[in-house]
Parts: C-alpha cells; structure tokens; sequence
C-alpha cells in the first residue's frame, strides 16, 4: 500500500516535533506501508525568507524569491530524513525538481504540468522511505520554480496521483473539517466526511483547511484524501467523490459549512487593455475577481499590497477606488441558488452585520461586509444553522 503524508509547517515547526513525527513514521513502516513524505517549510521560516527579501528591495526578481523560499523546505526534508535514520529507517530526501515534478515558468505561483517520480519508484522499491519537498518543482526550462500559497498540498495530491497511491494524507494543526473555524466557534461541529465539492467550494471561500488546487486535483483524479491531527493521528476528515447529505427534509437547505476571509483588499480600476496586461502579470493569488460594466474589481490579501501598486504604478493604471478592511462569510452547501425565502433569511439574521453586498453560486451564499463583523456573523449564522 502507497501513502502519500503531508506535514504543513507547524507540524515540522520545531526539531522534537521532528523528531514524533518520524517515530510515528517508523511505525507505519513497520506496518508494511510504502510512505512518500511531504513536507512543508518550518513554521515561519517561509515568513522569515519572504521579510528578508522586502528588506533588500521592495521588487524582488520572482526567480530569485524562488531560489530563496525553497530553501525552507529543504532544510525540513534533511531533518525529517536524519531524525528517520536515528529511528533506524532507510530514507532519502528529494527536492521537488529531483522528485520530477515539472512546472510552467511562472515564478511564484507555477502549475505543475507533469509528475514524473521514477526516482520515488525506485527508492521505494529499495525499501525507503521519500521524503519530498514540497510547493517546489522545476520548470521546462529548467528553472526552480514555486507552487504559490499551499503548495505543499498541491505537490502531496500530484504525488499521490502519480504514484497511484492509496491514499493521500494531510497531516495539519487541527483534527480534520470543521463546521466552522474553532478558533471564531469554539463548539464547530467536526466533519468526517465530505464531498470533493463542498471541499472545494470552502477551499476557495477562505477554509485554511487544504488549498483548493490540492482539491482540484483530487476531485480530478479521484485521489481519496484524509485531512487529520499531526499530534494524535487519530482518524480525520475524508475527502472523497461521495456527497454526504444530512437527515433532514428532502429539500431542505443543506449546509456543510461556513467559511470566511478577513483583510481583503478592494482595489477597482477601469476595463482596459492596460488592465488586462496588469492580470497577465500578476502571479499571486487572487481572492476574487469581479467585472461591472465601469470598473474591474480586484480582491486581494493584504500582503500582496505593496506589490500591486507598484504593478498598477507601472502599468500607468489609474486606481478608481482602493478599500481595506473588507470581509466574508461564505455558506457552503446544496440548494441554496435562488431560493429568495431563503437569502432574506439569511439578512435578517445579519441585519446588524452592515451586510454590502449577498452573492451566490449552486454551492455557496456569499455575504460581503466589514471585516471586523466577520467573527460575530460567522457565530450567528454557526447558531442558527448547527445549534451550540
């Protein structure tokens, strides 16, 4: 049996969770599994690389950002794979290049174009664990590339889809899927189980939970994926093609879960040529794009600032309008599109959240409103919708 295991950065944040990490791996081993390890950079150290960059210059050459932020994790591969030797554990370490993971050339937020892991093949077939670096591959021009934010997921998924494997794990900070963030709800309701939509649906609406590329491909591939405690290891969410519908009238709303984002940038500038040619450029993440018929709107996080002025700057782009300080609360679930009854529900529960604007999708009810009542909505809607 192949198993795909991801460890994001707080997982690997210090060498004695390291260190837990590769006991608990010995005993997988031990089991008979074959274990691909993915692995993010250390809590903060991607951060860190990132500040020290902004320090030297406030444009840096993204092919050069690229060199510098995979340093991070090949620093956690090296000591995942020392810490499995002290085990006793034959392993090997690869970069994401050396792993065969072949990207375009956008630097900084490339996508991957192709896996081709024979190395893995072939270390497993000596008895080893791999260990991957993850959000890292290589270019068809042979250039280090970056996978953008969630990467580390991105590189597990394409692995597992590659490899054929069993199942891909996605060790984090918390247990699996929640109803709601715990740290905004306390009592969320722990999911365990859930469909590739929905999950895509939350990755996408600001659920730190996986990164919805990750989902993309394992919608796409069908690749089961587990999200589960890097401390316990218990058992965590699934994520697999099978919709899990609630016992509860056969149309009524059914709501998986309430995701949301805080500190969003709104930037809206006039439809032009010079306004696409400032897209093309743009290699981070977008949050959400909106197109009217005066204004584009471009919502993003608030990190990405600096570097979008300087784009529009650039571009000779004048800037209609600029806002912070922008939120959202996002319901995910079936039947919620244009159910009139059911959005005027949803607004008078909100009425005191000074709600700006109410969107949708078959999948989702999007609420837009000041970033600081994204927590108090977030309760409300949690309340009325999973009970305490």
């Amino acid at each position: 049996m192949i198993i795909v295991k991801k460890f994001g950065g707080t997982s690997v944040g210090n060498v004695e969770l390291i260190r837990s990490i590769a006991k608990k791996l010995a005993k997988a081993y031990h089991r008979g599994d074959q274990l691909v390890v993915v692995v993010s950079a250390m809590a903060k150290t991607t951060d860190n690389l990132f500040n020290l960059a902004y320090e030297i210059t406030k444009h840096p050459s993204r092919r050069e950002m690229d060199m510098l932020l995979t340093a991070g994790e090949r620093i956690s591969m090296s000591l995942l794979s020392l810490s499995l030797l002290e085990e006793g554990i034959s392993s090997i370490s690869f970069t994401g290049s050396q792993s065969g993971i072949i990207t375009d050339d956008h630097h900084g937020n490339a996508k991957i174009l192709k896996v081709n892991a024979f190395r893995i093949h072939e270390e497993l077939a000596k008895d080893k664990i791999v260990i991957v670096a993850g959000f890292q591959g290589v270019s068809t021009s042979k250039e280090i590339t970056t996978l953008g934010r969630g990467g580390s997921d991105t590189s597990a998924v394409a692995l597992a889809c590659y490899l054929g494997a069993d199942k891909c794990e996605i060790f984090t900070d918390v247990d699996g899927v929640f109803t709601a963030d715990p740290r905004i709800v306390p009592h969320a309701k722990f999911i365990p189980e859930i469909g590739y939509l929905d999950m895509l649906a939350l990755s996408y609406s600001g659920s730190k939970v996986l990164h919805p590329r990750a989902v993309e491909f394992a919608y796409r591939y069908k690749v089961p994926v587990e999200v589960k405690s890097s401390i316990s290891f218990a058992p965590g969410t699934m994520i697999s093609n099978d919709e899990v519908v609630k016992d509860s009238p056969m149309e009524e709303r059914n709501i998986s879960a309430i995701a949301h984002k805080e500190n969003i940038l709104r930037y809206q500038i006039e439809p032009s040529a010079n306004a696409l040619l400032l897209l093309d450029k743009w290699h981070h993440e977008v949050f959400k794009l909106n197109m009217l018929k005066q204004v584009v709107e471009i919502y993003i996080e608030e990190k990405y600032e600096s570097e979008i002025d300087y784009l529009l700057n650039e571009s000779g782009i004048e800037v209609q309008g600029k806002e912070r300080n922008i939120g959202f609360v996002i319901l995910v679930g079936l039947g919620m599109a244009a159910d009139p009854a059911f959005m005027a529900k949803i607004l008078r529960l909100c009425e005191e959240c000074r709600i700006e604007r109410l969107s949708h999708s078959e999948r989702s009810l999007e609420l837009m409103l000041p970033s600081a009542l994204v927590a108090r909505t977030v309760t409300i809607l949690h309340h009325e919708f999973f009970g305490e």
